[in-house]
């Protein structure tokens, strides 16, 4: 017989950094929960609002003619905020012709120098996109209290989004994808338990 194991183990070196590793992916999972929040919000309301208007218009028949306009600004902060949460969960489109021929090594770099560069492209879209939400401050939408500032702002807000999640990327390159909020666990798989 061997001699018994230490009841001691050395821990990799990778956890010496798992505070802030566990700090930041704890508010990623915030961030990413806001996100769906707000697609799906942004998605019920271009989705009510246009139903609302098939109602109006052959129904109702009410004054009211903004339905259009509202679920046109639904639709554009479901679109920016719903991008950057594809990017967050690594479903966005990719073209991976030449993924197969090139080493690890060499497509970890890319991936570095891509996230490096949509970060800038990102932080640059929502620099030059405060100017432009200032600007849509004085046009009004027309049958709407909203001036464009709104329908602009979903601009921002989905480079700000970007911004938190390329700089996930940079930082914990290994970070997993969010659940699914419909995913089931493999728990409730059928025939895993014992």
């Amino acid at each position: 017989m061997g001699a018994p194991m230490p009841a001691t183990t050395v821990r990799p070196a990778a956890h010496a950094t798992s505070g802030w590793r566990s700090l930041v992916l704890r508010a990623d999972r915030v961030v990413c929960w806001t996100g769906r929040l707000a697609v799906a919000l942004t998605l019920a309301m271009v989705l009510i609002f246009c139903f609302a208007q098939v109602l109006d218009r052959y129904l109702l028949k009410t004054q009211f003619d903004a339905w259009d306009q509202i679920a046109r600004i639904g639709m554009l902060w479901c679109a920016f905020v719903g991008a950057a949460m594809a990017l967050r969960e690594r479903r966005n489109v990719v073209i991976d012709i030449i993924d197969r021929h090139l080493p690890q090594r060499v497509r970890r770099v890319r991936d570095r120098l891509f996230d490096a560069t949509l970060l800038a492209l990102a932080a640059t879209l929502f620099y030059k996109g405060l100017d432009v939400v200032a600007v849509g401050n004085f046009q009004d939408i027309v049958g709407t209290p909203f001036t464009y500032a709104v329908s602009y702002a979903s601009l921002t807000v989905g480079m700000v989004f970007f911004m938190l999640f390329l700089a996930l990327r940079l930082l914990i390159p290994d970070a997993a994808a969010p659940l699914d909020a419909f995913a089931r666990d493999e728990s409730d798989t059928p025939g895993t338990h014992p």
